[in-house]
C-alpha cells in the first residue's frame, strides 16, 4: 500500500513538473514573439498566391500575413527560414463561400439571424455574418485553425472580421458575442501552445474582453483624411497605446490613401505602417 501511495505520489510531482514547464515554454514562446512584433519596420498583408518573386521578398520583410489556403507552403518556409513572421488569415465572424471545404459544414444554427431570423449577408465578399456563441462554429474554426495555421507551421493567426461584433450587431447582443470571441481566442491558446494570436478591427473588443491574448490588431483604413482629425479615431489611438503599454499588444496600420501623412501619424504613435492604395482588397503585391 505504501508502495502504490509513493509511486502516485511520483506521478502527481511528474505530471506538475511537466506542466509547469510546458506554461513556462508557452510564457516564453509569447514573450519572444512580442519582441519580435515590436521589432517590426516593414510588413504586408497579401491574400493570394506566392511567385519566385514575392517568396524572395517576404524572406526580407519582418512580417507578412497570407491567406494559408492560397500561399504556397515553399515561400512560407522560406520567409520563415530567413526570420520572417508569418501569420495566416482566419475569418472569424463572416463564413466565406468561395471556402467551400469550411462552408460545407456549417449548421443553420451556426448563422447570426436578426431581428426578422434572416441571415445577414455581404455582398461584396460573398459571405455571412455567423454566431461565435455556436459551439459547433467554434469547433469548426478551431479545426480550420489546426488545418492552415498549425499543420502548415506558421507563426499566428489573424482573426478577421472581429470588429463586426460591434460595428453589425444590435448593442444588447454584443456582450454574449464579445465573451463567446474570448472564449474561442482562450480555446485557441489552450489547445494550440505557444500560437500567436491576432485581431483585425474590435477595438471595444480588444479593450474590453480580448487584449491579454493578442499580440496585435490591425486598423485597416489608417488614412490620414479618414482618421487625422475625427475626435472617435484618435481617442482610440490613445487607448490602442495604453493597451500595447499593459499588455504589448502591438498595432499594424494600414493606410488607403494619402500615404506620407498616413504613415507619419502611424508613426507618431510608434503603430506599424503598410500601405494598401488598392483599399481592402490585398489580392494585389505592392
Amino acid at each position: 500500500m505504501r508502495k502504490l501511495f509513493l509511486i502516485i505520489t511520483s506521478i502527481i510531482v511528474l505530471l506538475g513538473i511537466w506542466l509547469l514547464i510546458s506554461s513556462n515554454q508557452a510564457t516564453e514562446s509569447t514573450t519572444s514573439i512580442q519582441a519580435k512584433l515590436a521589432d517590426v519596420k516593414d510588413y504586408k498583408y497579401y491574400l493570394d498566391q506566392g511567385n519566385d518573386k514575392i517568396g524572395k521578398e517576404m524572406a526580407e520583410m519582418d512580417l507578412v500575413i497570407v491567406e494559408p489556403i492560397e500561399m504556397q507552403q515553399k515561400y512560407i518556409d522560406h520567409a520563415q527560414k530567413n526570420g520572417t513572421l508569418i501569420y495566416g488569415y482566419i475569418n472569424a465572424m463572416e463564413a466565406d463561400k468561395w471556402n467551400s471545404a469550411l462552408y460545407s459544414q456549417l449548421n443553420e444554427a451556426d448563422f447570426y439571424k436578426d431581428a426578422h431570423r434572416e441571415k445577414v449577408y455581404f455582398a461584396e465578399w460573398d459571405s455571412y455574418l455567423m454566431d461565435m456563441t455556436s459551439q459547433h462554429y467554434q469547433e469548426l474554426l478551431l479545426e480550420e485553425i489546426q488545418k492552415q495555421i498549425v499543420q502548415k507551421g506558421l507563426d499566428g493567426v489573424l482573426l478577421d472580421t472581429v470588429g463586426n461584433i460591434n460595428s453589425y450587431l444590435p448593442e444588447k447582443e454584443q456582450e454574449a458575442q464579445n465573451k463567446a470571441m474570448l472564449s474561442f481566442i482562450q480555446k485557441i491558446k489552450q489547445q494550440y501552445k505557444g500560437l500567436s494570436v491576432a485581431q483585425n478591427w474590435g477595438f471595444q473588443t480588444l479593450a474590453d474582453y480580448t487584449a491579454p491574448y493578442i499580440d496585435f490588431i490591425m486598423w485597416e483604413n489608417f488614412s490620414y483624411d479618414v482618421v487625422g482629425e475625427d475626435d472617435w479615431a484618435l481617442d482610440r489611438m490613445e487607448q490602442l497605446v495604453h493597451i500595447r503599454d499593459k499588455f504589448g499588444t502591438q498595432v499594424m496600420a494600414i493606410g488607403f490613401e494619402d500615404e506620407e501623412k498616413s504613415r507619419a501619424l502611424a508613426e507618431n504613435y510608434q503603430f506599424k505602417f503598410f500601405y494598401s492604395p488598392a483599399g481592402s482588397h490585398y489580392n494585389t503585391w505592392q
